[in-house]
């Protein structure tokens, strides 16, 4: 007999998941998808993502041995409250969120101890919207974050690492902290530079004209502001300190770069010259998945932070960032002076 597994949100992510599991691991589970939109909840069924769909979210998780939140993350509060006290012992219960630690706060607060939660959030290289954009390969080599809460069962964590794996993405332990203070720099960064690109330009008096001349440099550093950004913003509101601390560090890269420009030096041009070319060497290393601490170091050929010092440096300890990096997160003296929360 199937065991019971239910999506509560089929939109992209959470449709791509039931077809991931439905394509790979059809034999050990029944899919039923909710969600709050009837929209995406017929979706996901007409995609073959479910083999059924419930309008009623408590009756979508009776019976049900594992349960899977991917809803937007300001909506994961009010569905575990609800959820929780209809929970069958023992189920398993993880999600997708982009950001962790609120969330395992909230797993702790709403859900009932019989229960084991596991936190989860999927890496994928590419985006979509709702069920129409899902695909059952998204998760196929992926990083996929796996963060069990405290006390789990182990037995249960090791039914997470099993779904993460037949959807064919890789498990990777690591603390709902330290996550949050890495993905900052990489998701809730990225977007935040895309709007402040597109501000400062559109903000110039001369904007109308720097339209006309704008090319694909402009167009690929701007792509991002192009999509829906509700969810993004979300995460920035529940990762501040580390968003913020992640700005401080980008300036500081900025400015370090300003400082080439207005150089006397008379080598100032091979010095961007190799500012760049660390920049593009990093971003090859990334893109073939050899990126590590000892990596980056030689290609920076600079101090590298050790893992256990990261956290304060990322995530406002000014004296930290000051003992790595000779900067404090505080802008140089010579800055530019230039000037719906709903419920289920």
């Amino acid at each position: 007999m199937k065991s019971k597994l239910t999506i509560i949100g089929t939109g992209f992510i959470g449709a791509s998941l039931g077809l991931a599991i439905r394509a790979r691991d059809s034999g050990r589970f029944q899919v039923v998808g909710t969600d709050i939109n009837r929209a995406n909840a017929a979706g996901a069924d007409a995609a073959g993502a479910v083999d059924t769909t419930s309008d009623n979210l408590r009756e979508a998780v009776e019976g049900a041995q594992v349960v899977v939140l991917a809803t937007p993350l300001k909506a994961m509060k009010d569905v575990m409250e609800i959820i929780g006290p209809g929970l069958e012992d023992g189920c398993l219960v993880t999600d997708t969120a982009g950001i962790k630690a609120p969330v395992m706060e909230w797993a702790k607060e709403y859900l009932p101890d019989r229960v084991t939660f596991v936190g989860g959030h999927p890496i994928v290289f590419r985006g979509g919207t709702g069920p129409d954009s899902a695909d059952a390969n998204l998760f196929a080599g992926c990083p996929y974050c796996v963060i069990p809460s405290p006390g789990a069962r182990q037995d249960r964590v090791k039914d997470a690492v099993q779904l993460v794996q037949s959807v064919g993405a890789v498990d990777r332990f690591i603390d709902a902290a330290e996550h949050d203070t890495l993905i900052a720099a990489v998701d809730n960064l990225p977007l935040l530079l895309s709007a402040a690109l597109v501000g400062c330009a559109s903000r110039s008096q001369s904007w109308d004209d720097i339209a006309i001349l704008a090319s694909r440099y402009f167009g690929e550093m701007t792509t991002l502001v192009k999509e829906d950004t509700a969810a993004d913003q979300d995460s920035f509101f529940f990762n501040e300190s580390a968003t913020v601390a992640w700005i401080d560090n980008f300036i500081r890269e900025l400015y370090r770069i300003r400082q080439v420009l207005e150089s006397d030096d008379k080598d100032k041009d091979s010095t961007l010259s190799e500012l760049l070319e660390e920049a593009r060497a990093a971003r090859q290393k990334w893109l073939e998945g050899a990126v590590t601490s000892e990596t980056l170091a030689a290609i920076e050929g600079a101090k590298v932070p050790p893992k256990s010092s990261m956290l304060d440096i990322v995530t406002g300890d000014r004296d930290a960032r000051e003992r790595a990096f000779g900067w404090g997160g505080r802008m140089p003296d010579r800055r530019s002076k230039d000037k719906e929360r709903g419920k289920w």
